[in-house]
């Protein structure tokens, strides 16, 4: 998408051409947000998999400034073992004199078509709470949960017994070891962002992530990885990611964090992960307490594609919970529009869309009424339809079709680590 929009009063909305558009971009969100100049440089001049076309901003013709941008980071996200092409939206600052103009609406519906140009499956972000609701974005899948223990809590090391791991500072040469390490500790998890030796490069080199390498002599080989930073004025460590293979990795990393917080006499050590994270759950058996943390912002852009892209997926489920060989039609009905999945002999034939399919007091509006938000969630596996009529008791279910739909949408386990 190279063209550009004119808006009003002079302004213009394109993408990024060339290196003098990328400084005006990086100085503009480096005065609109502390900080972001620096991770806006390496986006733009490192990132593995993004280029010009993904950034957008909107110029000023009147004084040649950059006024607002966004931009466009592509992820894969696998679901069980489909590939979802994701699309994250980023960078999205607009000058304090500009705001209030809809510059913002502008770029987010133009990410909205290169989206649709690109097939991307799935929209992501992390942005201003209620904010992106506007623009068809709905709360699902937790953002970094995290747990509070205490390094008084971590059990010192006996005299005794001396550790066979040692933890040492990761190279770039140990990208493919990461890479592996990481694909072995997302291999619990249903939905799971993908994260290439490539990828670990870029987080090496360029993202400035202080990633420690676990090792154990006896094996001869890693064990596990962890991205350890300081906060709060440096009084508490925070384990922002890992990846461990056992509960004596994971010790060894506790016990050389302890060591580290032995002069803060709070001595605070945060784990981020989900509960089935390895370092999670060893910090819970110590006693560590669980944090609240926000949640994802997604958007399915061709719902109809989506479902029939999972359609192998699906099809595993039918088999799993009793329903092979299932020849029937299944509507979906979102409220605004509804979907109408075609099964014949147990495979998922096609997902056609039905429009408008009426769902008033006496209608038949099909086999289940969700709305947009909620069905988010479900696809995703975030909450079951149970948990969902808890703040949408708006859905309704037929009783004959209940167990089907409860068994192809299921509760998932996810972690959603940034892969950038």
């Amino acid at each position: 998408m190279a063209s550009e929009e004119l808006l009003s009063d002079g302004l213009v909305l394109r993408q990024v051409r060339d290196e003098q558009d990328v400084q005006r971009y990086i100085a503009l969100n480096d005065a609109v947000v502390t900080g972001e100049g620096a991770f806006c440089d390496r986006l733009l001049h490192h990132h593995p998999r993004t280029t010009l076309d993904d950034y957008s901003l909107v110029e000023d013709r009147r004084t040649g400034q950059v006024i607002s941008t966004t931009c466009l980071i592509p992820w894969r996200c696998r679901y069980e073992d489909v590939i979802l092409e994701t699309a994250m939206l980023e960078m999205v600052a607009t000058h304090p004199e500009y705001r209030r103009r809809g510059l913002i609406r502008a770029q987010v519906q133009r990410f909205h078509r290169m989206v649709a140009e690109r097939r991307f499956d799935l929209c992501i972000i992390q942005g201003i709470p209620f904010f992106y609701r506007q623009y068809g974005y709905a709360y699902a899948l937790d953002h970094t949960p995290s747990e509070l223990l205490l390094a008084r809590q971590i059990p010192d090391r006996p005299a005794d017994i001396s550790s066979s791991y040692s933890v040492r500072p990761a190279r770039l040469d140990d990208a493919g070891a990461l890479a592996a390490l990481y694909e072995r500790a997302m291999s619990p998890y249903s939905l799971a962002v993908q994260r290439s030796a490539e990828y670990w490069r870029y987080l090496l080199e360029w993202a400035g992530h202080a990633v420690r390498l676990v090792e154990d002599a006896r094996l001869g080989c890693p064990v596990g990885y962890a991205r350890v930073s300081r906060r709060a004025q440096g009084a508490e460590l925070w384990v922002d990611e890992s990846g461990l293979t056992s509960a004596e990795a994971g010790m060894a990393l506790l016990l050389q964090l302890k060591a580290e917080t032995a002069a803060e006499a709070a001595g605070e050590i945060r784990l981020a992960g989900s509960p089935l994270d390895t370092l999670v759950r060893l910090g819970r058996s110590l006693g560590s307490t669980p944090q609240p943390c926000g949640q994802w912002l997604l958007r399915f852009p061709d719902v109809a594609g989506l479902l029939a892209k999972i359609g192998p997926v699906l099809e595993r489920r039918l088999v799993r919970s009793g329903y092979a060989g299932l020849t029937a039609d299944l509507c979906l009905n979102l409220f605004r529009e509804a979907f109408v999945l075609r099964f014949e002999a147990g495979k998922l034939s096609g997902v056609e869309p039905a429009g408008f399919v009426d769902a008033s007091m006496g209608a038949d509006g099909g086999d289940l009424c969700i709305p947009p938000e909620a069905f988010v969630r479900l696809v995703l596996g975030y909450r079951s339809l149970d948990e969902l009529r808890d703040a949408w008791p708006d859905i309704w279910v037929r009783a004959r079709s209940r167990y089907l739909v409860e068994a192809l949408f299921p509760r998932m386990s996810a972690c959603i680590w940034m892969p950038y």
